[in-house]
């Protein structure tokens, strides 16, 4: 019987217009109101996350930015691990970024310095917005995730070997979608995130069931007593995992007919 069941959001839980639907909300509660204990893990802000559990009638525990943040039930903060500042100076303002969208994950808000509304269609359900600024005019720090957003991801692609050359020591980098890299501190994951919660739980690992359908979902599905893969899973993160289960698509609320079934 698990005691915990962790989900990604984006490919994973939302369904195809990136909203927490109906049928899987209720599900959701059905699986709180039985003293289950749930927790989204995703790559949003923390804010954005806890905008997205509050349609449900209790609430979860919040693992945000890929890991760098993570919250317990009352939304009180249990750990949070920043950017190195040393790295802020060149992550933001090379020119190496010129030809890409660069946005800032703080502890509290997301800056950008060029608008992209159509970023904000992940975010209908929270209301979570950017705020336009030129970042050599604010504080940077701390600084939880820098990511990078291209439609070309072969762009983003060429950007990794750069970052980790220059930084590898000191950060980790990850793809949330193919057209979104992400940088975080070396040694944030959602699945130190997941130990973390199962540890304050007081849980074995074979007591935790995780869905996830991307690379930045890889140490979380590999630290659960049970990975669940969806089936619009990425390619490479099906490779490396090919002995885990693939469930339908996040369109068709795969993840809230399993549980149904499960429950």
């Amino acid at each position: 019987m698990y005691k915990l069941v962790v989900c990604d959001l984006d490919g994973t839980l939302l369904d195809a217009e990136h909203r927490l639907a109906d049928y899987t909300r209720e599900v959701l509660d059905a699986l709180l109101a039985r003293g289950i204990q749930l927790a989204f893990a995703s790559g949003r802000h923390f804010v954005d996350v806890r905008g997205v559990a509050e349609r449900l009638s209790a609430r979860p525990y919040l693992i945000s930015s890929n890991g760098a943040a993570v919250h317990d039930r009352a939304a009180r903060p249990l750990h949070s691990h920043a950017l190195p500042t040393e790295c802020l100076g060149h992550l933001l303002h090379d020119r190496l970024f010129d030809e890409v969208h660069t946005n800032v994950y703080r502890a509290d808000d997301w800056l950008v310095e060029e608008a992209r509304p159509e970023l904000l269609r992940f975010h209908r359900d929270s209301g979570f917005r950017y705020r336009v600024v030129d970042f050599r005019e604010v504080d940077p720090a701390p600084v939880l995730k820098v990511f990078y957003h291209h439609a070309d991801p072969a762009r983003l692609a060429a950007l990794e070997p750069e970052i980790l050359a220059r930084h590898g020591e000191r950060v980790t980098t990850t793809f949330s979608m193919p057209m979104i890299l992400e940088v975080m501190a070396k040694g944030v994951s959602k699945g130190g995130a997941l130990i973390r919660v199962r540890k304050a739980l007081g849980l074995r690992p074979e007591e935790v069931i995780a869905f996830g359908d991307g690379p930045n979902d890889l140490e979380m599905l590999r630290c659960a007593g049970k990975g669940v893969l969806m089936a619009n899973a990425a390619p490479e993160l099906r490779a490396t995992l090919p002995d885990l289960e693939v469930i339908g698509p996040h369109a068709e609320e795969a993840v809230a007919h399993y549980l149904a079934r499960w429950l």
